[in-house]
C-alpha cells in the first residue's frame, strides 16, 4: 500500500472536495455552468497533473505499525541499607561483693610457757614407809593451764608422778622424807612428757613404831622408876613417885625414838612449775 506524507493528503483532500462540487455542478448547472466546468475542469487537471508530480516524488505510504515502545525495566527493588544498630548504652557492671575472707585455719598445736604453775590432786596416799622409789601415782589438775593459740590442758587432766625418795626417820631427830616428780599430762587420748618442780605438796608427818613398842618403851621407864624411888624414898610413896616419874620418861623415850613418815595424803594439793615448755595439740573434733 501506498503511503502519503501529509501534505500529500490534504492535496488529495483538496482534489477530491473539487471533483465532487464538480460533479454536482454538473447535475443542477447550465450551460454557463459546463462552461465554468470546463474552466474547474482544467483547474483541476492542474491540481491532479500536480499532486500525479508531488505524488511520484513521494515516498510512498505504507501501513507500518508504530514501533511498540520498549519496554520499560521495572524497577528493581533496592532493599534498604540496614541502618546500623545503636548500641546500647552500656550498662555499668553491678559490684560484685567482696568474697567473704576465709575463717582462719584452726590451730593445731599450742605451748605451755616455761614457769607455768601447775595444780594436782593426788588420787590416793602415799606415805614414804609403804612406797618405794620409782612407784607410779597420778593425781588430776585442778584448774586448766593456757597455751598459746588459745590452747589449753583442760582440767581433769591426769598428772603421772613418780616417787624419787622415800625415807622413814628412825627418831625425832632424824629426817623423813618423800619425795616426787611429774612425768606427764594426759588428756584427749594423749599423753605429753614434762620437765617440772614440785614446788609444794600438802604432806603430813606420822609416826610408825608400833604401839606394843611404845608400850614396853614406857613400862620400862616406870619399873626403872619404881626401883629408883624405894631407893632413894625407902617407903611406898616413894615408889609411886619413883614409878610415875619413870613412866614420864618412858613416853619421852618412846616419843624421842619412835619411827617416823611422810604421807601424801589423799587428795592432797601438789604444785610444779614448767621448767621447759610444753607443746600441746588441739583436741580431735568429736
Amino acid at each position: 500500500m501506498r503511503e502519503y506524507t501529509p501534505r500529500q493528503s490534504l492535496k488529495l483532500l483538496l482534489v477530491g472536495s473539487a471533483l465532487c462540487g464538480a460533479t454536482f455542478l454538473a447535475a443542477c448547472g447550465d450551460k454557463a455552468a459546463d462552461s465554468s466546468a470546463l474552466n474547474t475542469d482544467s483547474a483541476l487537471g492542474r491540481d491532479l497533473a500536480m499532486a500525479a508530480s508531488d505524488s511520484a516524488a513521494a515516498p510512498k505510504l505504507q501501513d507500518v505499525p508504530a514501533p511498540e515502545p520498549a519496554p520499560v525495566a521495572a524497577p528493581v527493588p533496592v532493599a534498604p541499607r540496614p541502618r546500623p544498630a545503636k548500641p546500647a548504652p552500656a550498662k555499668a557492671p553491678r559490684p560484685v561483693p567482696a568474697a567473704p575472707a576465709p575463717a582462719p585455719a584452726a590451730p593445731t598445736s599450742g605451748v605451755v610457757a616455761v614457769g607455768t604453775t601447775m595444780n594436782f590432786a593426788s588420787n590416793q596416799k602415799i606415805c614414804s614407809n609403804t612406797t618405794q622409789v620409782g612407784e607410779k601415782f597420778t593425781a588430776d589438775l585442778t584448774e586448766s593451764v593456757s597455751a598459746s593459740s588459745g590452747l589449753s590442758i583442760p582440767a581433769g587432766a591426769t598428772g603421772t608422778f613418780e616417787v624419787t625418795d622415800a625415807k622413814t626417820a628412825k627418831n625425832s631427830n632424824d629426817e623423813t622424807v618423800l619425795s616426787v616428780r611429774l612425768v606427764s599430762v594426759q588428756y584427749g587420748g594423749r599423753s605429753y612428757p614434762v620437765q617440772a618442780t614440785v614446788e609444794n605438796a600438802s604432806t603430813q608427818k606420822l609416826r610408825s613404831a608400833s604401839k606394843s613398842t611404845d608400850v614396853k618403851k614406857v613400862a620400862g621407864g616406870a619399873i626403872i622408876g619404881g626401883i629408883l624411888g624405894q631407893v632413894i624414898g625407902k617407903n611406898t610413896k616413894g615408889t609411886v613417885i619413883g614409878a610415875a616419874a619413870g613412866a614420864a620418861a618412858g613416853t619421852a623415850a618412846a616419843a624421842a625414838t619412835a619411827n617416823y613418815d611422810t604421807c601424801l595424803n589423799n587428795g592432797s594439793t601438789v604444785t610444779v612449775k614448767l621448767d621447759m615448755p610444753v607443746t600441746i595439740r588441739a583436741a580431735a573434733a568429736p
